[in-house]
């Protein structure tokens, strides 16, 4: 019998059977082979802080858009740029001589303004939320509302053993998002006045 194959579809795989650590595999692969092709020597700090920050940290965007990444993975990325940033020698890896974390932080608290891929993860499951929140009638909305939570909202409903790995993602930053989230009364008809 022949083994099929997952296929991607828009970049994001159609099927995720395996752990995430698996199935997101080749995001650490590409970033891996990237960062190899470039050559260190030659770029200035200017230039492996934009190489760093443009390309290498927008390669996971997208699906980081979708699906919860796995720490271990997040991980990898942060240690793959900080050792391109601080580069090798007879390849081994030169010692860092600032944390990753320092680095990560703002421009006026002394760091270079690297993203926290954690938290950018996050936040983009957070706006996942807000849009089946604030535009219920785009399909998607629409097709997760039917399936997930019919009859109550996206923050009192039950995250379900065998939901998807996108729900399950959502699933764990709708407590951030619902910490920021106010309701507007407007005429009063839609507001249940002991649940709200």
């Amino acid at each position: 019998m022949a083994e099929v194959k997952q296929g991607k579809y828009l970049g994001l795989p159609m099927v995720i059977s395996r752990t995430k650590e698996q199935r997101f595999g080749y995001i650490r692969d590409n970033i891996k082979r990237r960062l190899e092709s470039w050559k260190n020597k030659l770029l200035s700090p200017t230039g492996k802080e934009v190489m760093l920050k443009v390309v290498t940290m927008a390669m996971p965007t997208y699906v980081m858009s979708c699906f919860k990444l796995p720490r271990k993975l997040l991980k990898y990325i942060n240690s793959a740029m900080a050792n391109y940033w601080w580069g090798e020698m007879n390849g081994k890896n030169k010692i860092h001589w600032i944390s990753w974390k320092r680095m990560a932080e703002d421009r006026q608290e002394g760091g270079l303004g690297f993203m926290d891929l954690e938290a950018f993860n996050k936040a983009l499951l957070g706006k996942q939320v807000w849009r089946v929140i604030t535009k219920p009638n785009l399909l998607v909305s629409k097709v997760l509302k039917a399936k997930y939570f019919p009859k109550e909202s996206i923050f009192t409903c039950k995250a379900q053993g065998n939901a998807s790995w996108f729900w399950k993602g959502i699933m764990e930053v709708r407590g951030t998002v619902e910490e920021g989230v106010r309701r507007r009364i407007g005429n009063g008809r839609g507001t249940k006045i002991w649940e709200h």
